[in-house]
């Protein structure tokens, strides 16, 4: 049941009317701390809900489509757009992500008389962002969605560590360099002559932008070649420069042999030896070729089961 402060219920079932929705945006991951606020009305306003004063701005003001709630324990779902503008939510900062799994509360107020509190008409996380020209579309989850998302371990060929996390331990080694030269696609391809690592050393790997215009972002790194020409896996928001800096560093592909290279075996949390009878079963890592063979013979077993804890 639904907590509505008895003034601003008394307005809802009014004849006339003055309310709008506000939506909330709590950002994560390396934009924690970042707070946006947006409002369906044609005029910002600020307001506060009880966890500080937030500008509900209209010019990147959204729009929900419509909202489809049920009492079956079925995803509550809908869409939310906006505007980018160049002061407030920029193309780069949705192209970087910055709405990605952000936590999201929807409130109604009455905009007349914000005294009369709020109804919080969804709570829940936001999905991946799109940008279109100068829209923004992102996909509104609820938390009955993360109710029904798998939390248990299953059994898997390659590493379910992160790599560099706690239970991996291995001590990330990143190289700070300048971007000297850029590739046809300037932002995809640039070159940091000052490493000097042979091919494929940072590929996978991780590229972390520190100056210039994609500042902040971050990229996996599809291939290395010597003379540091670096291919990104996808392109930046923004054309990279000549003289941004940029940190680089290597990654990890999850198999045993990788591991067993590292000397990190002991830290290896995957099921390597598993047999796999059909590698089109759903068992993360089925794909891998391993030495002398194929992926699959040798039985059945090890389909998606459940870790023992």
């Amino acid at each position: 049941m639904k907590n509505i402060p008895i003034r601003l219920q008394s307005h809802l079932r009014g004849y006339a009317t003055t309310w709008c929705y506000l939506m909330r945006v709590a950002c994560v991951g390396k934009w924690a701390g970042v707070v946006r606020g947006f409002t369906s009305l044609d005029q910002s306003l600020v307001y506060d809900d009880g966890d500080g004063p937030v500008l509900y701005r209209s010019d990147n003001g959204f729009m929900p489509a419509k909202f489809q709630q049920q009492a079956d324990f079925s995803v509550d779902n809908t869409e939310l757009t906006g505007w980018v503008t160049d002061e407030e939510i920029s193309e780069a900062d949705i192209l970087a992500g910055i709405f990605d799994s952000a936590e999201v509360t929807i409130y109604r107020v009455n905009y007349m008389d914000l005294s009369q509190g709020h109804e919080v008409v969804a709570f829940g996380t936001l999905g991946e962002t799109e940008f279109d020209g100068n829209r923004w579309k992102c996909e509104f989850r609820s938390l009955t969605q993360q109710a029904k998302q798998p939390y248990g371990k299953v059994y898997s060929l390659t590493c379910r560590n992160q790599y560099g996390d706690e239970k991996c331990k291995m001590p990330f080694e990143w190289f700070e360099v300048t971007i000297d030269a850029l590739g046809e696609d300037p932002h995809l391809v640039i070159v940091a002559s000052e490493l000097e690592q042979a091919d494929g050393y940072f590929a996978p790997g991780v590229v972390e932008v520190l100056t210039g215009a994609n500042a902040g972002a971050d990229m996996d790194v599809d291939q290395f070649f010597t003379g540091g020409i670096i291919q990104l896996a996808l392109q930046m928001p923004m054309p990279f420069q000549v003289g941004d800096k940029i940190r680089i560093r290597s990654d990890c592909d999850k198999e045993f042999s990788t591991c067993k290279a590292k000397g990190n075996v002991l830290e290896f949390r995957g099921e390597h030896l598993t047999p796999v009878a059909d590698t089109a079963l759903a068992v993360p890592g089925a794909h891998i070729r391993r030495a002398g063979g194929g992926g699959g013979g040798g039985g059945g077993g090890g389909g998606n089961q459940q870790e023992q804890a």
